[in-house]
């Protein structure tokens, strides 16, 4: 598994680490301004889950990206288990490991435990599925090589990536399956699918998306729960969903009271407008940054992403094969569209959805699971172009480009 690599420290992008630690740095800060009266110790989680996640991704960068992408089957149906799990298995059942709910919604995966709340271990098992997909398409992509643009494999391509998604819409959580939908078009683009295809795509795409969207308003639709048609009507028609809008607005004026530079900074010891937002430590953490630093401190936020993303990116186009140059691709797509669809939600450009923000919200499945994957960046760059590797580990089975 651990390759004799020759790895150098001075191939080790620490400029992505940085970028991990400061956006860990000001999820610790918020969350410490943020804990109150609270039961739960929200900073305590937040540091065991960044000491857990940082321990996962120095072990993940030093292992070979070949060697994790070659399990790519294994890792597919394993997340495929977790999933079946979550839908199927319940405590009545199988005590062990079952699924479990929370505010209706079935996404979780709780271990141990005597079938309460409270009691063992849970974790979000699409949040493992979000990054093996990435790893199965990553190297789907590759071993299709040029096939990728016939119809049989598209048709392949969007089959393996469907069943999880459907899982994952089905629990329901349709804002990741949105963003695996997302992630798989957008690297299927960075794959080189032809323009043509992209652009008849969007020629029909586009019409059809419209006419989903005015479809989910109706009152006969059949494609979503009663619960995300009335969000969708709610960010139509706020003035007669103000029940449904309670969080966003919130959420809105929180950010507004903040002004140029948040609380924090110019000491203001007033009332906290996060208070009457519920999951504020989670979803709706963007909020809570903007009233303690405020629009300073989202802008940098943001810019901080944007350097996440441009970092990684560059390491894409380092990579010593197609292989890590597609990883890579769609590690820096998957995180930086679950950033723009939860910071869109609070600002209410986007219906409310359970989505985290990367790196800075409260949860240990999404936050271990997102650095660790930050560790598959680290490989890749401790590999690039100017890197001598063994030939044997670079080209498979002669479908990898040689560079």
């Amino acid at each position: 598994m651990f390759k004799k690599k020759g790895y150098s420290i001075s191939n080790y992008s620490f400029s992505i680490v940085f970028v991990i630690l400061s956006l860990l740095g000001i999820s610790c800060f918020v969350l410490y301004r943020l804990q109150g009266q609270s039961p739960d110790n929200f900073v305590l989680k937040q540091l065991l889950g960044g000491m857990l996640g940082l321990f996962a991704m120095v072990v993940v960068s030093l292992i070979d990206y070949h060697f994790i992408c070659k399990l790519f089957v294994p890792l597919y149906l394993f997340s495929i288990l977790l999933l079946l799990i979550c839908k199927y298995v319940t405590y009545s059942q199988f005590r062990f490991v079952y699924g479990w709910s929370h505010w209706g919604t079935k996404r979780w995966i709780k271990i141990g435990g005597s079938g309460v709340a409270g009691s063992g271990f849970e974790f979000m098992p699409s949040e493992i599925t979000k990054i093996v997909m990435v790893i199965v398409l990553a190297k789907l992509f590759t071993l299709l090589d040029t096939k990728l643009k016939t119809v049989l494999g598209m048709l392949i391509c969007i089959a393996v990536v469907g069943l999880p998604i459907y899982f994952i819409y089905d629990q329901p959580d349709l804002s990741t399956s949105i963003v695996l939908a997302a992630s798989f078009l957008c690297l299927l683009f960075i794959a080189g699918l032809s323009y043509k295809v992209f652009a008849c795509g969007i020629l029909v795409g586009v019409p059809l998306l419209y006419g989903l969207f005015w479809y989910a308003q109706q009152d006969y639709q059949v494609l979503l729960n009663e619960y995300q048609q009335k969000r969708i009507l709610s960010l139509l028609h706020p003035t007669e969903y103000k029940d449904l809008m309670y969080q966003q607005n919130n959420a809105a004026a929180a950010i507004s009271s903040g002004g140029m530079f948040g609380k924090f900074v110019v000491g203001d010891t007033g009332k906290r407008l996060t208070n009457s937002v519920p999951v504020v430590e989670s979803d709706f953490i963007f909020s809570a940054i903007g009233e303690e630093l405020g629009f300073f401190g989202c802008a940098i936020v943001i810019a901080i992403y944007v350097l996440f993303v441009f970092l990684s990116f560059r390491i894409a186009r380092r990579a010593k094969d197609r292989l890590g140059y597609l990883l890579a691709s769609g590690v820096a797509m998957t995180i930086s569209l679950q950033a723009i669809v939860n910071i869109g939600v609070v600002l209410s450009l986007l219906p409310n959805t359970g989505i985290p923000l990367p790196f800075v919200s409260s949860g240990l499945s999404s936050l271990v699971t997102n650095i660790a994957t930050v560790g598959l960046l680290l490989n890749i760059g401790l590999q690039n172009k100017d890197v001598e590797i063994d030939d044997r580990y670079e080209f498979e089975e002669g479908l990898l480009d040689k560079t």
